[in-house]
This record gives structure tokens, C-alpha cells and sequence, in this order.
């Protein structure tokens, strides 16, 4: 007995379930990363040197578009609001204290934004 169509896609689909669950699993880590870095990068504008504010700011966005690629405006917008929360924990909410907020994330950021493509 040859076995139907229907049931050879219904196993097409069952054996490429785990690998569309682990596709987005890794979307959804990789634009954590990357809402947590343009939470990173905008809230530098707040206290970098005119000079490499623009830098910083576009960074930001691109950082912010590839996480939106991804899952979507809105749950990026909500990830780099609670990580925009947790930076400014770090810091005590005082924008002096904000070395200690570059120091947590500014090497992670930079490393991932140098392989993200412009």
C-alpha cells in the first residue's frame, strides 16, 4: 500500500515543526539582542560628545530595524523598553553613573553591530 499524499505532508510538517520552533527561537534571541543594543546606543546619545552622538544614534536604529526584521515593531519596542529599564537600574538613574551601563554592554553591542550588515 503506497502511503497518500496527505500523510507524507502531514509528516513534512511534523519533522519540520522543531526546526520552524528552533527558527524562532533564535529570531526571538536574536532580536532580544538587538533590542537590548538600541536601548544601548539611544541611551548613549544621552551623554556622548555631540560628535559621536549621530554615530551613535544611527547604530541605534540600525539595531532597532534588524530586531524589527525579525519579531516585529512592537514586541521590539517592548524589549528594549524593559531593557531600557534594567540600564537605567544600573545606573541609579543618574546619566553620570552611566559608564557603568557602557561597561555591561558596549563590547557586546559593538561586536554584534559589526556583524550586522548596513
Amino acid at each position: 500500500m503506497k502511503p497518500s499524499l496527505s500523510w507524507a505532508l502531514t509528516l513534512a510538517t511534523l519533522l519540520s515543526a522543531p526546526a520552524q520552533a528552533e527558527q524562532a527561537r533564535d529570531a526571538q534571541i536574536e532580536a532580544a539582542d538587538y533590542a537590548t543594543c538600541a536601548a544601548y546606543y539611544f541611551n548613549a546619545t544621552n551623554v556622548l560628545p555631540m560628535q559621536e552622538y549621530e554615530r551613535a544614534y544611527g547604530t541605534g536604529e540600525r539595531a532597532f530595524n534588524a530586531g524589527v526584521k525579525r519579531v516585529g515593531r512592537k514586541q521590539i519596542d517592548d524589549l528594549m523598553a524593559r531593557t531600557s529599564g534594567e540600564m537605567m537600574k544600573l545606573m541609579g538613574s543618574d546619566w553620570k553613573n552611566f559608564a557603568s551601563v557602557q561597561k555591561r554592554y558596549r563590547a557586546d553591542c559593538d561586536a554584534l553591530m559589526a556583524r550586522t550588515p548596513e
